[in-house]
């Protein structure tokens, strides 16, 4: 390679913003560019020759990323480090393992810091949670009013108001309740990297728990497949969500349909029911994708849900009409590599 090539790869290497790591083979820091300094507060000359474990606040994570790089395979993921000045950063990376001319030479890792990002969301979801607090705290008052009015009052018109604020207030803090629980699950779901998961496996185990919460309803497994997908715990919550919208806005004798089908490069799962439909007006509004959708449609927590967690694994997710006159899923996910 030409001296003025190299040259420009390593102006890259040293002006990139995020910070980057070289290894040699015994995992001993041979190079690092300016933004590992201001990263770390650690020098140049403090880091080169040192393994990296320094940069890892938690052992566990540093040793999956050994055991990967061991095996010739890369690593992704979140992890906290403690800077020379000893706070906390917290940050997403990637780490390879550098092969030249099929010898492998060393490694490289770059890094996201995402402290800021971190500390926003922290503040953020002490606010919404209080906020919550105060909101489930007055709807309980407001119920507590209308039970006392509809006791202390005969008049059946305004009897039938009462009973009217208290469905509200139920329906109010119900989807706080709902907004709840998404909010934690996607902050905990969020940061675990995603894995290589047998489908079936986590198919049959949602449809089994639907099945003994949902006695009343029937499940129809089709071809289910073994293929593997690039998901984590949040695929299985997003599985639930959709058997759950099936059950719950569905008629009575509910059959809901599982099956998968395949593409070249995709894997489809269906999950199809006898319910009453969705119009073609609707079938985009259901997922929230515009945000007028999300506050004119906030009962559908759980299917936006399921769109953001499914675009987060690079697939997407559709509705369409089926023949037993009810609407079918369609989950779209890329297949992995079968080496990962």
């Amino acid at each position: 390679m030409p001296d003025s090539n190299l040259r420009l790869y390593e102006e890259a290497f040293r002006n990139t913003e995020n910070p980057m790591v070289i290894t040699d083979t015994d995992y001993i820091i041979v190079d690092v560019n300016h933004a590992v300094v201001e990263f770390t507060g650690y020098s140049r000359d403090e880091l080169i020759g040192n393994v990296p474990s320094m940069l890892f606040s938690d052992p566990e994570t540093f040793q999956e990323v050994l055991n990967l790089l061991n095996a010739n395979r890369s690593w992704e993921g979140f992890f906290e480090a403690e800077t020379k000045q000893g706070d906390m950063v917290y940050g997403r990376g990637s780490t390879i393992p550098l092969f030249v001319d099929g010898e492998k030479r060393g490694y490289s890792g770059i890094f996201i810091d995402l402290t800021d990002r971190r500390r926003y969301e922290q503040a953020l979801k002490v606010i919404h949670r209080v906020l919550r607090h105060d909101l489930r705290n007055e709807m309980s008052l407001i119920r507590g009013y209308a039970e006392t009015l509809e006791s202390e009052i005969s008049d059946p018109e305004i009897t039938a108001y009462t009973s009217n604020i208290q469905e509200i207030v139920d329906r109010l803090i119900s989807r706080s309740n709902n907004a709840q629980d998404l909010e934690q699950v996607l902050f905990e779901g969020f940061e675990q990297p995603l894995q290589a998961t047998q489908l079936d496996t986590v198919l049959r185990n949602e449809i089994n728990r639907a099945e003994d919460e949902y006695d009343d309803a029937e499940f129809i497994v089709g071809s289910l497949s073994t293929q593997k997908v690039a998901v984590n715990d949040l695929f299985a919550t997003a599985i639930k969500n959709v058997l759950e919208n099936a059950v719950i806005h569905n008629r009575t004798d509910t059959v809901i349909k599982i099956d998968t089908s395949e593409l070249r490069d995709q894997i489809i799962v269906n999950i199809a029911d006898n319910g009453p439909g969705i119009p073609d007006e609707r079938k985009q509004q259901i997922f929230g994708r515009e945000e007028k959708d999300q506050l004119q449609h906030g009962e559908g927590f759980g299917l936006y849900f399921v769109d953001l967690v499914i675009d987060i694994y690079g697939g997407n997710v559709q509705v369409t009409d089926n023949e037993m006159g009810g609407a079918t899923f369609e989950i779209s996910l890329p297949k992995t590599n079968v080496n990962w």
